[in-house]
């Protein structure tokens, strides 16, 4: 079944600059982020759900008496990193839900423009090139659905291309 049609919003210019506005900003605030590779990543320990408090509850342990710490433990170090960590949770909390609603946003509006692009790609297939003006957007929606069926056939081995 069809549906389209399921969300009708705007954005305007000038709201839509200042997003982006506070998104740059944002970032270059939170200058140190990193991007890891996904073999990086992958090979980092993961804090998981209950290493926040195994994490809080050392630093507590360190305050507490560092005569047990390794010699190149530094205080200083892990109490800042605790904080940064603390600080990006927070500001996780907040980005997360917003970047779901995002997401899920984009994808609803996108499924809307594609059913109706459908809509208008079968009537001009309909209107069989007696409108000069659609042919060429009509071309270019037509190479979708050109590259689908030939990305779902395979050429048989020693066929040529058609």
């Amino acid at each position: 079944m069809k549906n389209g049609n399921r969300i009708s919003a705007a954005l305007t210019a000038p709201d839509k600059q200042q997003v982006i506005q506070h998104l740059k900003d944002a970032a270059a605030t939170l200058d140190f982020l990193v991007t890891l590779s996904s073999e990086d990543s992958r090979s980092l320990r993961n804090i998981g759900v209950d290493g926040v408090p195994y994490a809080l509850a050392g630093l507590d342990a360190v305050r507490a008496d560092l005569s047990f710490t390794r010699r190149s433990f530094v205080l200083a170090e892990y109490e800042r990193d605790v904080q940064l960590m603390e600080d990006l949770r927070e500001i996780r909390a907040v980005l997360a839900p917003l970047y779901q609603k995002l997401e899920d946003t984009f994808r609803l509006v996108g499924a809307d423009v594609m059913v109706t692009a459908d809509d208008i790609y079968e009537d001009l297939g309909k209107d069989k090139g007696e409108t000069a003006a659609v042919q060429a957007p009509y071309q270019q929606m037509r190479k979708r659905y050109q590259y689908r069926q030939g990305a779902a056939k395979p050429a048989k081995p020693g066929s040529q291309p058609g």
